[in-house]
Parts: structure tokens; C-alpha cells; sequence
């Protein structure tokens, strides 16, 4: 309950404050959060570790503080999204590529379509900027407890139109419906958190993949498009919408997944390259504990 009030207390009153005065906020909370959560500061030391391994401590160090740094601001953006003027955020805070090239005119087409991202940016904010364009997309949220702080974050999100439901069989139901109805779904790739998954290489070592964006679009017969965003100083954001991903569809359905993972994780490995800091994970990605007992199970169950 503690945590509820917490963020009801910032969602519902500091989020009125100017977006500056959060942005401040947000860093003085991630350097408090830096020196007083030294497990998610290994983690975030370890991910990076892999997208950079020869990088001299420093590099890395730096690298680490700016993603707590970008997740303060993912906090400070969500508490302001109710307050957003979203036509001003579209002319003077965002850069986009081949949004207006190519989404919109499938979009205005009646074609539903995957738009794969990460924890990469802020994926969310970007979201926002096909509201002024006449577009409402559909997304999936990892639920967080208590169930009524996942409700007021998905309130809060769907503030300026879109729809976000939990991760659950329910709302896997309501994505692949948005899709036939001809939305844009956001989904993610980067995180392992609930559904199917496969343990593919990423940066030369294997770890658990979700693969569940994939296959509702390989199932769905939807285009699925890597997007991306990245912050430009503390107000600016620019996106990208990449060359989609291919396969020659075979009789194998797995083997086409994990054909088209391997296409997103390539893609994926290059954005985390050209800008490290900007993956905003707290979580560990690789060797995770209980890692190697969760793929001695799935082992056991695929023998079965």
C-alpha cells in the first residue's frame, strides 16, 4: 500500500510540475538511486559489460549512471503524460523517421502492424506523438503489484488515447484483435518477462529471448517493423521506424521465429553499440538467477 501511495502521490499531484522541474527530480533520484541500490547497480554494470566488454571502467561507470539517469526520466515523462500538449511535443521535441513515410500509409491502408522496440529510449513517450497524427495504438504492460498500482500505471499511460493492457492471456486476446482491426501494437523484445521465449545468442551469448511479438505476427500475417527511440538531451527524442523484418515462410513455425529473432537481436545489438546509456534496464539480461534451473526445465518439458 506504502508504494501505491507513493506513486499515486506522484502521478496525481508532482506531475503537474513543469517537466523541467521533474526532469530535476528524476535526477536527483537516480543518483540517490546509483549509491543506495548496489544489486541493481551490478545488474546494470553487468548488462552493459556485455553490450561493451572492452570499454575501460569509466566508460562503463558513465555509461550506467546516465541509464539510471534515463530511468528517473522515464519516471518524470509518465507522470507528465497527462499534462503532455501533444501537437507541441510532435513539432518541437521529436524527430522521426519513416513514421510519416511508412506507418501512416499502411495505418490509413487498414494494416495492422507490429512495431517491435526495447527498453530503449522511452518507447512510451514516443507513443505519444501518433496521437497528433491521427493514430491510437494498442500495447503490453509487465503487471506490478499490487494489481492497483499496474491499474493506475496503465491509467495513466492511456491518459491521451492509447490502450495499454497487462501481459496476460487476456491481453494478448486484445492485441491480436487491435492488429485485425488495422492498429499499430507496440510490443517489446528485449526482456524476458512472461509468455513464449527462446534462448537465442545476444552479444556472443545465449540468453532467454521473448519471442511472443513475432509469432503474433507471423500468426496474424502483420508486417513487423523494429522501432526505436532515443533521448536527445533531456527534452528531445528521436525515433526511428527500421526496414521490417523477413522471412520465407517455411512449414517449420518455430524455425521462422527464430529466423526473425535473430533479425531483431542484430538490430537490437546495434542500437545498444551506438548508444549504450540509453537502454534503460534495471533488470540482469544474462545469467539471471535461477537462470541455468529454468532452462534445465524447459528442457525437461520439451523431452516430456
Amino acid at each position: 500500500m506504502l508504494k501505491y501511495i507513493l506513486f499515486w502521490v506522484v502521478f496525481r499531484l508532482l506531475g503537474r510540475l513543469p517537466l523541467g522541474v521533474l526532469y530535476t527530480i528524476g535526477d536527483m533520484a537516480a543518483a540517490i538511486g546509483y549509491r543506495v541500490c548496489p544489486g541493481v547497480r551490478a545488474n546494470v554494470w553487468d548488462n552493459l559489460r556485455h553490450v561493451m566488454p572492452d570499454a575501460p571502467k569509466s566508460k562503463v561507470r558513465k555509461a550506467a549512471k546516465q541509464v539510471f539517469r534515463n530511468v528517473g526520466y522515464y519516471y518524470a515523462d509518465l507522470a507528465h503524460m497527462p499534462h503532455m500538449d501533444l501537437q507541441d511535443f510532435l513539432e518541437n521535441r521529436m524527430i522521426l523517421h519513416g513514421v510519416r513515410e511508412t506507418l501512416l500509409p499502411l495505418l490509413e491502408s487498414g494494416q495492422g502492424v507490429v512495431m517491435l522496440s526495447a527498453h530503449y529510449g522511452n518507447a512510451e513517450l514516443a507513443m505519444q506523438a501518433m496521437i497528433p497524427l491521427g493514430q491510437k495504438m494498442a500495447a503490453v504492460t509487465e503487471p506490478i503489484k499490487p494489481p492497483a498500482l499496474s491499474r493506475l500505471l496503465n491509467e495513466v499511460r492511456s491518459s491521451s488515447g492509447h490502450v495499454f493492457h497487462p501481459v496476460s492471456v487476456g491481453g494478448a486476446k486484445r492485441i491480436i484483435q487491435a492488429l485485425r482491426n488495422g492498429q499499430a501494437v507496440a510490443l517489446m523484445g528485449d526482456r524476458d518477462i512472461k509468455g513464449p521465449r527462446m534462448r537465442l545468442p545476444f552479444f556472443g551469448r545465449e540468453t532467454w529471448m521473448p519471442t511472443g511479438p513475432i509469432e503474433v505476427g507471423l500468426r496474424i500475417g502483420c508486417p513487423i517493423y523494429p522501432s526505436f527511440s532515443a533521448r536527445r538531451g533531456r527534452f528531445g527524442l528521436e525515433c526511428w521506424l527500421e526496414e521490417p523484418l523477413y522471412v520465407e515462410r517455411t512449414d517449420d513455425f518455430q524455425a521462422d521465429v527464430r529466423a526473425l529473432e535473430l533479425q531483431y537481436i542484430a538490430r537490437l545489438e546495434q542500437r545498444l553499440r551506438d548508444e549504450p546509456d540509453q537502454w534503460a534496464v534495471f533488470e540482469r539480461i544474462w545469467d539471471a538467477p535461477q537462470a541455468k534451473v529454468e532452462q534445465r526445465r524447459e528442457t525437461q518439458k520439451a523431452a516430456a
